[in-house]
Formats: structure tokens, C-alpha cells, sequence
């Protein structure tokens, strides 16, 4: 692998950490984004069609009575987020320790680092205003993280068993 390739995987792991850190230090009013969906979505519409939508998520009900509609939305693409992210993390993790090690050690420890990094995520959300830690985000993260690494896992078995 050529040095250059290294260097930008580092540099890709460093801007995720520091986007990660970013994220977790701004407050939810700066980050908020109902109003722009409002923009975009007819309300009316859909909360006569999902009116009795409603779910669990950590301690919270989520539903369009509670949420709103902008709310509700907003809700799915933050955790689409959260799941997404940490499974580029976990990626990203993976293929710096895959500089140096080999698959079967640099897996699991791509997920324990991924998980280090979501347990020490939402704990600095508890000291951000307006903002706080859930282990139901943790749970997903380890989702996000435990599927990248099963797609990695899967796909580098294929890779070894096609090229035999």
C-alpha cells in the first residue's frame, strides 16, 4: 500500500473523530432542522396518514403527537446518522489497523475502538446544552459498527475464496 494511501486513511479517521467532536459539542438549537423540513413536507398529509405511528426510543415516545411531523423526520435522519457514521468509523478504524495488522486481529478491534469512540460520544453530549448521552444511541451505533464489520468480514472471505 502506498504511503500517500496510508496518510489519507489516517487523515480520513482524524476528520471523522474531529467531525464527531464537533457534533457532540454544538447545542441541539444550532443543530435543529424541523424548520427546513417544514419547507418540504405537507404536515397535513402526513400526519393524517402516520397519525397513530408511535414507538419507543430509550426513555422517549416518538410519534407525530409528540414529535410533530418535522420532528418525527428530523428523528430518522439524525439516527440514520448516527448508524451511517459509526459504520464509516468502523470502516475507517479498520483500514488504519489493517496498515499493521492482520484482518482477524484488526476487526475486533476496529470494533471495540468504534465503540470507545460511541460511549465517549454521548458522554460529552451530557456536557453540551440542550443536549444529552442515551445508551439507546450507543445501541444503535454498535449497529452501524457491527454491520460494516460483518460486510468487511463477508466480503474479504469472498475476496479470499475467489482469488483461490
Amino acid at each position: 500500500m502506498g504511503r500517500a494511501k496510508r496518510v489519507l486513511e489516517i487523515i480520513l479517521l482524524v476528520g471523522i473523530l474531529a467531525g464527531l467532536f464537533i457534533s457532540s459539542s454544538t447545542p441541539y438549537g444550532k443543530q435543529d432542522i424541523r424548520g427546513t423540513i417544514s419547507k418540504f413536507v405537507d404536515e397535513g398529509t402526513v400526519s393524517e396518514n402516520w397519525q397513530d405511528f408511535s414507538f419507543q426510543y430509550g426513555k422517549k415516545e416518538i410519534s407525530i403527537d409528540n414529535n410533530g411531523v418535522a420532528g418525527v423526520i428530523e428523528f430518522f435522519l439524525r439516527k440514520g446518522t448516527h448508524f451511517s457514521v459509526f459504520a464509516i468509523l468502523a470502516a475507517a478504524w479498520y483500514r488504519v489497523l489493517r496498515q499493521r495488522l492482520t484482518a482477524m486481529v484488526a476487526l475486533p478491534w476496529s470494533a471495540f475502538l468504534s465503540l470507545a469512540v460511541a460511549v465517549l460520544d454521548e458522554w460529552h453530549q451530557t456536557f453540551t446544552p440542550d443536549r444529552t448521552g442515551q445508551v439507546a444511541d450507543v445501541v444503535l451505533d454498535g449497529i452501524g459498527v457491527s454491520t460494516m464489520l460483518l460486510i468487511i468480514a463477508v466480503w474479504s472471505l469472498w475476496r479470499s475464496r475467489k482469488t483461490r
